[in-house]
Protein backbone atom coordinates (compact mmCIF):
# COMPACT_ATOMS: atom_id res chain seq x y z
CA UNK A 1 0.00 0.00 0.00
CA UNK A 2 1.07 3.60 -0.61
CA UNK A 3 2.33 5.45 2.47
CA UNK A 4 0.24 8.26 3.95
CA UNK A 5 3.08 10.65 3.25
CA UNK A 6 2.62 10.12 -0.50
CA UNK A 7 -1.17 10.40 -0.29
CA UNK A 8 -1.16 13.98 0.94
CA UNK A 9 -1.16 16.61 -1.79
CA UNK A 10 1.24 16.28 -4.69
CA UNK A 11 4.89 16.67 -5.57
CA UNK A 12 5.82 20.34 -5.65
CA UNK A 13 6.62 21.45 -9.20
CA UNK A 14 8.11 24.79 -10.13
CA UNK A 15 11.18 26.98 -9.78
CA UNK A 16 9.62 29.37 -7.26
CA UNK A 17 6.64 29.84 -4.98
CA UNK A 18 4.38 31.33 -7.65
CA UNK A 19 4.98 28.40 -10.02
CA UNK A 20 4.56 25.81 -7.29
CA UNK A 21 1.25 27.30 -6.15
CA UNK A 22 -0.07 27.59 -9.69
CA UNK A 23 0.87 24.01 -10.61
CA UNK A 24 -0.80 22.74 -7.43
CA UNK A 25 -3.97 24.76 -8.01
CA UNK A 26 -3.36 26.72 -4.82
CA UNK A 27 -2.70 30.13 -6.32
CA UNK A 28 -5.93 31.56 -4.91
CA UNK A 29 -6.24 34.45 -2.48
CA UNK A 30 -8.57 34.69 0.50
CA UNK A 31 -10.62 37.61 1.71
CA UNK A 32 -12.88 38.69 4.56
CA UNK A 33 -16.44 39.94 4.54
CA UNK A 34 -19.33 40.37 7.02
CA UNK A 35 -21.92 37.68 7.61
CA UNK A 36 -25.26 38.05 5.83
CA UNK A 37 -28.74 36.62 6.30
CA UNK A 38 -30.37 34.51 3.57
CA UNK A 39 -32.21 37.68 2.51
CA UNK A 40 -28.89 39.48 1.97
CA UNK A 41 -28.95 41.69 5.05
CA UNK A 42 -25.66 42.17 6.89
CA UNK A 43 -25.57 40.55 10.34
CA UNK A 44 -24.28 42.73 13.14
CA UNK A 45 -21.78 40.35 14.63
CA UNK A 46 -18.28 40.14 16.01
CA UNK A 47 -17.65 37.41 13.46
CA UNK A 48 -16.85 37.45 9.76
CA UNK A 49 -16.35 34.85 7.10
CA UNK A 50 -13.15 33.97 5.29
CA UNK A 51 -13.72 33.14 1.64
CA UNK A 52 -11.77 32.13 -1.42
CA UNK A 53 -11.66 35.03 -3.84
CA UNK A 54 -11.70 32.81 -6.92
CA UNK A 55 -14.88 30.83 -6.22
CA UNK A 56 -16.50 32.48 -3.16
CA UNK A 57 -16.29 29.25 -1.10
CA UNK A 58 -16.49 29.89 2.64
CA UNK A 59 -13.41 28.55 4.42
CA UNK A 60 -14.34 29.53 7.96
CA UNK A 61 -16.01 31.97 10.33
CA UNK A 62 -13.56 33.96 12.47
CA UNK A 63 -13.41 36.97 14.75
CA UNK A 64 -13.20 40.47 13.28
CA UNK A 65 -9.59 40.90 14.41
CA UNK A 66 -8.46 37.86 12.38
CA UNK A 67 -6.08 38.73 9.55
CA UNK A 68 -5.55 36.00 6.94
CA UNK A 69 -2.13 35.16 5.55
CA UNK A 70 -2.20 34.60 1.81
CA UNK A 71 -0.78 31.35 0.43
CA UNK A 72 1.85 33.33 -1.44
CA UNK A 73 2.97 35.05 1.76
CA UNK A 74 3.16 31.77 3.65
CA UNK A 75 5.31 29.91 1.16
CA UNK A 76 7.31 32.98 0.28
CA UNK A 77 8.97 32.41 3.65
CA UNK A 78 10.82 29.49 2.10
CA UNK A 79 11.86 31.13 -1.18
CA UNK A 80 15.18 32.52 -0.02
CA UNK A 81 16.16 29.29 1.76
CA UNK A 82 15.29 27.20 -1.31
CA UNK A 83 17.38 29.49 -3.51
CA UNK A 84 20.35 29.17 -1.14
CA UNK A 85 19.87 25.36 -1.12
CA UNK A 86 19.30 25.21 2.65
CA UNK A 87 16.06 23.32 1.88
CA UNK A 88 14.37 21.84 -1.20
CA UNK A 89 10.71 21.77 -2.23
CA UNK A 90 9.05 18.44 -1.49
CA UNK A 91 5.22 18.24 -1.48
CA UNK A 92 2.31 20.65 -1.28
CA UNK A 93 -1.43 20.31 -0.74
CA UNK A 94 -4.56 21.53 0.99
CA UNK A 95 -7.28 20.10 3.19
CA UNK A 96 -10.89 20.42 2.06
CA UNK A 97 -11.51 23.43 -0.16
CA UNK A 98 -8.49 25.26 1.20
CA UNK A 99 -9.24 25.46 4.92
CA UNK A 100 -5.67 24.31 5.55
CA UNK A 101 -2.56 24.61 3.41
CA UNK A 102 0.67 22.70 3.91
CA UNK A 103 4.00 22.31 2.17
CA UNK A 104 6.94 20.09 3.04
CA UNK A 105 10.61 20.78 2.46
CA UNK A 106 13.56 18.40 2.56
CA UNK A 107 16.66 19.32 4.51
CA UNK A 108 20.05 18.41 2.99
CA UNK A 109 21.46 16.27 5.81
CA UNK A 110 20.58 12.60 6.43
CA UNK A 111 21.01 10.80 9.74
CA UNK A 112 22.41 7.29 9.91
CA UNK A 113 21.24 5.00 12.70
CA UNK A 114 23.86 2.55 13.87
CA UNK A 115 25.07 2.03 10.30
CA UNK A 116 21.80 0.34 9.24
CA UNK A 117 18.94 2.79 8.83
CA UNK A 118 18.85 6.23 7.25
CA UNK A 119 16.53 9.08 8.20
CA UNK A 120 15.77 11.94 5.82
CA UNK A 121 14.85 15.23 7.47
CA UNK A 122 11.82 17.31 6.55
CA UNK A 123 9.96 20.33 7.81
CA UNK A 124 6.33 21.25 7.12
CA UNK A 125 4.89 24.74 6.87
CA UNK A 126 1.16 24.74 7.65
CA UNK A 127 -1.45 27.46 7.82
CA UNK A 128 -5.22 27.61 8.27
CA UNK A 129 -7.82 29.87 6.67
CA UNK A 130 -10.64 28.72 8.97
CA UNK A 131 -9.29 30.27 12.16
CA UNK A 132 -8.38 26.93 13.75
CA UNK A 133 -4.69 27.73 14.08
CA UNK A 134 -1.80 29.90 12.99
CA UNK A 135 1.34 29.25 10.99
CA UNK A 136 3.26 26.27 12.30
CA UNK A 137 6.51 24.53 11.47
CA UNK A 138 6.30 20.76 11.98
CA UNK A 139 9.62 18.88 12.19
CA UNK A 140 9.48 15.40 10.69
CA UNK A 141 11.67 12.58 9.49
CA UNK A 142 11.13 9.72 7.09
CA UNK A 143 12.80 6.35 7.39
CA UNK A 144 14.44 5.75 4.04
CA UNK A 145 13.21 2.73 2.07
CA UNK A 146 9.84 2.26 3.78
CA UNK A 147 8.58 5.87 3.99
CA UNK A 148 7.51 5.60 7.62
CA UNK A 149 7.10 9.16 8.83
CA UNK A 150 7.37 10.63 12.29
CA UNK A 151 6.47 14.20 13.29
CA UNK A 152 7.74 15.52 16.61
CA UNK A 153 5.17 16.45 19.25
CA UNK A 154 4.99 18.10 22.65
CA UNK A 155 6.76 15.39 24.65
CA UNK A 156 9.66 15.16 22.19
CA UNK A 157 10.02 18.94 22.07
CA UNK A 158 10.01 19.24 25.85
CA UNK A 159 12.53 16.42 26.18
CA UNK A 160 14.85 18.36 23.87
CA UNK A 161 14.30 21.56 25.84
CA UNK A 162 12.43 23.25 22.97
CA UNK A 163 9.46 25.56 23.49
CA UNK A 164 6.70 24.67 20.99
CA UNK A 165 6.21 28.40 20.44
CA UNK A 166 9.61 28.42 18.75
CA UNK A 167 7.99 26.43 15.93
CA UNK A 168 5.26 28.96 15.22
CA UNK A 169 5.35 32.02 12.96
CA UNK A 170 3.30 35.08 13.76
CA UNK A 171 0.87 36.37 11.12
CA UNK A 172 1.83 39.88 12.09
CA UNK A 173 5.54 39.41 11.45
CA UNK A 174 7.24 41.09 8.53
CA UNK A 175 8.77 38.85 5.88
CA UNK A 176 12.35 39.10 7.18
CA UNK A 177 11.14 38.18 10.67
CA UNK A 178 9.19 35.21 9.28
CA UNK A 179 12.24 33.94 7.41
CA UNK A 180 14.36 34.29 10.55
CA UNK A 181 11.78 32.33 12.56
CA UNK A 182 11.69 29.62 9.88
CA UNK A 183 15.50 29.41 9.84
CA UNK A 184 15.44 28.94 13.62
CA UNK A 185 12.84 26.18 13.26
CA UNK A 186 15.08 24.37 10.76
CA UNK A 187 17.96 24.46 13.25
CA UNK A 188 15.66 22.93 15.85
CA UNK A 189 14.74 20.15 13.39
CA UNK A 190 18.40 19.22 13.20
CA UNK A 191 18.64 19.11 16.99
CA UNK A 192 15.51 16.97 17.28
CA UNK A 193 16.64 14.47 14.67
CA UNK A 194 20.09 14.22 16.25
CA UNK A 195 18.39 13.23 19.53
CA UNK A 196 16.03 10.92 17.64
CA UNK A 197 18.88 9.10 15.86
CA UNK A 198 20.75 8.66 19.14
CA UNK A 199 17.70 7.13 20.87
CA UNK A 200 16.94 4.98 17.82
CA UNK A 201 20.45 3.52 17.96
CA UNK A 202 19.87 2.69 21.62
CA UNK A 203 16.53 1.04 20.78
CA UNK A 204 18.46 -1.38 18.56
CA UNK A 205 20.18 -2.67 21.69
CA UNK A 206 16.94 -3.24 23.64
CA UNK A 207 15.69 -6.81 23.21
CA UNK A 208 11.96 -7.51 23.04
CA UNK A 209 10.34 -10.83 23.91
CA UNK A 210 7.06 -11.88 22.28
CA UNK A 211 5.25 -10.77 25.43
CA UNK A 212 7.08 -7.42 25.38
CA UNK A 213 6.04 -6.83 21.77
CA UNK A 214 2.41 -7.74 22.43
CA UNK A 215 2.18 -5.43 25.44
CA UNK A 216 3.75 -2.60 23.48
CA UNK A 217 1.39 -2.99 20.50
CA UNK A 218 -1.66 -3.12 22.77
CA UNK A 219 -0.59 -0.06 24.78
CA UNK A 220 0.64 2.01 21.84
CA UNK A 221 -2.50 1.57 19.75
CA UNK A 222 -4.97 1.39 22.63
CA UNK A 223 -6.26 -2.06 21.68
CA UNK A 224 -9.09 -3.26 23.93
CA UNK A 225 -8.68 -6.52 25.81
CA UNK A 226 -11.10 -8.70 27.76
CA UNK A 227 -10.00 -11.68 29.86
CA UNK A 228 -13.18 -13.50 28.88
CA UNK A 229 -11.97 -13.58 25.27
CA UNK A 230 -8.66 -15.30 26.02
CA UNK A 231 -8.28 -18.62 24.21
CA UNK A 232 -5.74 -20.61 22.23
CA UNK A 233 -6.11 -18.35 19.18
CA UNK A 234 -6.42 -15.12 21.14
CA UNK A 235 -3.77 -15.19 23.85
CA UNK A 236 -4.30 -11.55 24.84
CA UNK A 237 -8.09 -11.49 24.86
CA UNK A 238 -8.40 -8.90 22.11
CA UNK A 239 -11.73 -7.92 20.64
CA UNK A 240 -12.28 -8.67 16.96
CA UNK A 241 -11.01 -5.39 15.52
CA UNK A 242 -8.05 -5.32 17.89
CA UNK A 243 -7.19 -8.93 17.10
CA UNK A 244 -7.19 -8.16 13.38
CA UNK A 245 -4.88 -5.21 14.00
CA UNK A 246 -2.60 -7.30 16.22
CA UNK A 247 -2.33 -10.05 13.61
CA UNK A 248 -1.52 -7.43 10.98
CA UNK A 249 1.27 -6.10 13.18
CA UNK A 250 2.73 -9.60 13.61
CA UNK A 251 2.79 -9.97 9.83
CA UNK A 252 4.57 -6.64 9.48
CA UNK A 253 7.31 -7.93 11.78
CA UNK A 254 8.28 -10.29 8.96
CA UNK A 255 8.58 -7.59 6.27
CA UNK A 256 11.96 -6.92 4.68
CA UNK A 257 12.15 -3.40 6.15
CA UNK A 258 11.40 -4.54 9.72
CA UNK A 259 13.23 -7.85 9.91
CA UNK A 260 16.88 -7.06 9.19
CA UNK A 261 19.43 -8.92 11.29
CA UNK A 262 20.33 -5.73 13.17
CA UNK A 263 16.81 -4.86 14.28
CA UNK A 264 15.09 -8.24 14.67
CA UNK A 265 13.43 -8.66 18.09
CA UNK A 266 14.49 -5.19 19.21
CA UNK A 267 12.55 -2.17 20.42
CA UNK A 268 13.49 -0.37 17.17
CA UNK A 269 11.79 -3.11 15.16
CA UNK A 270 8.63 -2.95 17.28
CA UNK A 271 8.32 0.81 16.96
CA UNK A 272 8.77 0.67 13.19
CA UNK A 273 6.11 -2.02 12.96
CA UNK A 274 3.65 0.41 14.57
CA UNK A 275 4.63 3.33 12.34
CA UNK A 276 4.44 1.16 9.23
CA UNK A 277 0.96 0.06 10.22
CA UNK A 278 -0.19 3.65 10.80
CA UNK A 279 1.45 5.04 7.66
CA UNK A 280 0.48 2.29 5.22
CA UNK A 281 -2.47 0.16 6.36
CA UNK A 282 -4.36 2.42 8.78
CA UNK A 283 -4.80 5.18 6.16
CA UNK A 284 -6.70 2.83 3.81
CA UNK A 285 -10.28 1.63 4.15
CA UNK A 286 -11.07 -2.10 4.24
CA UNK A 287 -11.81 -2.03 0.49
CA UNK A 288 -8.38 -0.55 -0.27
CA UNK A 289 -9.51 3.02 -0.93
CA UNK A 290 -7.73 5.93 0.70
CA UNK A 291 -9.18 7.42 3.88
CA UNK A 292 -8.28 11.09 3.33
CA UNK A 293 -8.95 12.08 6.94
CA UNK A 294 -6.57 9.42 8.22
CA UNK A 295 -3.91 10.35 5.67
CA UNK A 296 -3.95 13.87 7.06
CA UNK A 297 -4.19 12.54 10.61
CA UNK A 298 -1.04 10.47 10.23
CA UNK A 299 0.96 13.71 10.21
CA UNK A 300 -1.05 16.29 12.15
CA UNK A 301 -3.84 14.40 13.92
CA UNK A 302 -4.75 11.23 15.80
CA UNK A 303 -2.35 9.04 13.83
CA UNK A 304 0.54 11.36 14.62
CA UNK A 305 -0.39 11.36 18.31
CA UNK A 306 -0.46 7.55 18.29
CA UNK A 307 3.05 7.50 16.85
CA UNK A 308 4.21 9.99 19.46
CA UNK A 309 2.68 7.88 22.24
CA UNK A 310 4.33 4.80 20.78
CA UNK A 311 7.70 6.58 20.74
CA UNK A 312 7.36 7.73 24.35
CA UNK A 313 6.34 4.22 25.37
CA UNK A 314 9.18 2.44 23.59
CA UNK A 315 11.93 4.90 24.58
CA UNK A 316 10.94 4.43 28.22
CA UNK A 317 12.59 1.00 27.82
CA UNK A 318 16.00 2.61 27.33
CA UNK A 319 18.00 2.23 30.52
CA UNK A 320 19.91 5.41 31.29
Amino acid sequence: MIASYMLMGQQAQGANTDEVLKNAGLDFEVGREPLYTAAGREVRSKFQRIKRMDNDVTLGVVGRTYRPMQNRDLLGIADRLVNSQDIAWDRIGMVGQGEKLYASFKLPDTYHIDGWDDLDQYIYLTNTHDGSGGVKCIPANIRFGCTNQFAFHQSQLKKAGINPRDLTIRHSSKMDERISQFENAIRLVDTLNNNFAHEAAELMTVEMTEADKATFYIDALGLTTDEKLVNEDNEWGLKTRGLNTFNHLKELEKSATNNTSAMRDTAWQSWNVVTEYLDHAWVHNSNGTVNAKRAESSLIGTGARLKARAWDTITARIVA
